[in-house]
């Protein structure tokens, strides 16, 4: 089980700890605004933000947001518009 909030909402997944943030995000959550670019942390088109820094997601295990703030694309625009965005 991995808790973690994301773009301010708490989010409870039965997933493996080691699956890569990216994939959590795009096939787990359906936040496809997060883009696989290289594979190997390389590129930065998998950028999201985990505590206010700037996080490579395709090569960041789940595990290692346990309980952290991510912010994805998604979140950034949703602040923009003064909206929300789960």
């Amino acid at each position: 089980m991995a808790t973690f909030k994301v773009n301010g909402f708490e989010k409870n997944l039965d997933i493996e700890p080691d699956m890569p943030l990216l994939w959590v995000l795009r096939d787990e959550l359906g936040m496809t605004g997060t883009k696989f670019g290289c594979g190997i942390a390389s590129c930065g088109a998998c950028t999201v933000h985990v505590n206010g820094r700037a996080v490579r997601s395709c090569t960041t295990p789940v595990s290692a947001v346990e309980g952290q703030d991510i912010t994805t694309i998604e979140g950034l625009a949703a602040m923009a518009a003064g909206t929300n965005a789960s």
